[in-house]
């Protein structure tokens, strides 16, 4: 019996298949797979955020306190803004996007890295309350610079980035402004505009604090906004070399608290002729308090 509407006999096909083909079958699986794995490892040099780091001595923070000058400090409050990212390198110049979050618009990034209780005990917590936690603290924290497009961070040697917000956002209505402009503890007045850095940290006896942003604006009240730039802008520009793979941006707190004596009379709020302010401006100048790792 003739059969029809069947695949024609391709010997060349059984002689590749079976079973001197076997050979050919393996070679051809591991050129995929290799191929997949470039193509993956490849990607694995896009990124789509940063993430920050807070270090002390050298290492990593694990939660909310740290020893200097003789006793433990606790950070009761560190944040700060970040505008005019750019990535840099031999065939690449360009400022990234980044995401419209609460905690971004088009050009400013607020930073304000969790850093768990020291007190907390660590115990087993069902997924669906740590979950819970997690959405809580990503309402109350952040510790990235989202872009809204993958970077290719390889091609990227250098990250630039001022540490300050732009003068024409900095003195707007805050009520008016989007998040994260409009949070009032980042925020001193229309005149005198954002705090640009802020670290708030208590000892055992004692608090100090650094906040900076411009002074010397001059408007018509407080709550006007000055129409030229103030004297003294304090907005300090970084450029940093990448040291390892650049997922990491990493400030270093001993760093900027080089050469201040942690009291209280040395804390700096710029309300006054501070010597302490000009310390820590030095630091963040001179330093290396920020390093892109």
């Amino acid at each position: 019996m003739k059969l029809v509407n069947t695949l024609p006999s391709r010997p060349d096909i059984s002689i590749f298949l079976f079973p001197s083909g076997y050979k050919k079958i393996l070679a051809f699986f591991f050129i995929s797979c290799l191929i997949v794995f470039i193509t993956s490892c490849s990607r694995l040099d896009e990124a789509k955020s940063i993430k920050l780091e807070i270090w002390h001595n050298g290492s990593p923070l694990d939660c909310n306190a740290f020893e200097s000058h003789q006793q433990v400090w606790s950070i009761q409050q560190l944040a700060f803004f970040i505008s005019n990212l750019r990535l840099s390198g031999e065939n690449t110049d360009h400022q990234p996007q980044l995401s419209s979050t609460p905690w971004q618009t088009e050009n400013v990034v607020l930073i304000q890295p969790y850093l768990a209780d020291c007190d907390t005990q660590s115990a087993e917590v069902p997924k669906a309350i740590q979950d819970d936690q997690a959405n809580s603290l990503a309402l109350k924290n952040n510790n990235h610079l989202q872009f809204a497009a993958p970077i290719d961070l390889d091609a990227a040697e250098q990250l630039s980035f001022t540490l300050a917000v732009p003068f024409a956002l900095n003195h707007q209505n805050p009520l008016s402004q989007p998040s994260p402009l409009n949070l009032p503890n980042m925020f001193w007045s229309w005149r005198s505009g954002h705090k640009f850095f802020r670290l708030d940290m208590q000892g055992p006896s004692k608090n100090w604090v650094f906040h900076l942003g411009s002074v010397g604006c001059s408007a018509v009240s407080t709550m006007r906004s000055p129409k030229n730039e103030c004297m003294q802008p304090n907005r300090v520009s970084f450029h940093l070399d990448k040291k390892h793979n650049g997922s990491t941006l990493v400030l270093h707190l001993d760093r900027l608290m080089a050469n201040t004596s942690m009291q209280n009379s040395d804390s700096c709020l710029f309300h006054s002729e501070q010597q302490s302010c000009a310390v820590l401006m030095s630091n963040l100048r001179n330093q290396s308090v920020f390093e892109w790792h």
